[in-house]
């Protein structure tokens, strides 16, 4: 970027494992100033993903336990990148959490989930399915499916019931790609 309006002065790894890297960067504003910023590479810089599943006008929510929030969620599908094509983790995460692949997957966008520390982007995808399907391979994960139709998925934004911000995301992106009418 050559018109940053911040120019990294030393990039520092304070911290890494196999999921993420947390960097403490030197930087210097455009006035001189010196400062820092925090930044998160996750799953090695490769992107993620986040698949709304569709079967009949019917989409897939998994229940898992996100540790970070200390809360059991209804959600979309997602996780972390298992290849540089997206669409290859798409169809990973989703045999892995609903216990097969779908018969089509389409990338409909990309989201950035917190570019204020995160430095990533995940894929958002729409994957249809021939038949409904709830036996997740990765049972740790994943605690249980449903399937919803969309005045259900409306319904539970509105009261608060869903609001992982991916599943918000893939519904938007897959709205105004035309796969779905909200």
């Amino acid at each position: 970027m050559t018109d940053a309006p911040i120019k990294t002065v030393r990039e520092q790894v304070v911290y890494q494992n196999c999921f993420v890297t947390v960097m403490d960067d030197h930087i210097e504003f455009p006035d001189g100033r010196a400062g820092r910023y925090l930044r998160i590479i996750e799953s090695g810089g490769r992107p993620g993903v986040a698949a709304l599943a569709e079967c009949n006008g019917r989409f897939a929510l998994v229940r898992t336990f996100r540790y970070a929030l200390g809360e059991w969620e209804w959600a979309i599908p997602r996780g972390f990148a298992h290849s540089d094509d997206p669409l290859v983790t798409a169809r990973r995460e989703l045999t892995e959490e609903l216990g097969a692949e779908p018969v089509e997957v389409v990338s409909i966008g990309t989201v950035t989930p917190n570019s204020g520390l995160l430095s990533g982007t995940v894929h958002l995808v729409h994957a249809r399915y021939r038949t409904e399907v709830a036996d997740p391979l990765d049972t740790d994960e994943v605690k249980g499916v449903r399937w919803a139709d969309l005045e259900t998925l409306r319904q539970e934004i509105r009261v608060g019931r869903i609001v992982d911000g991916f599943t918000l995301a893939a519904l938007t992106a897959a709205a105004v790609h035309g796969r779905i009418s909200l």
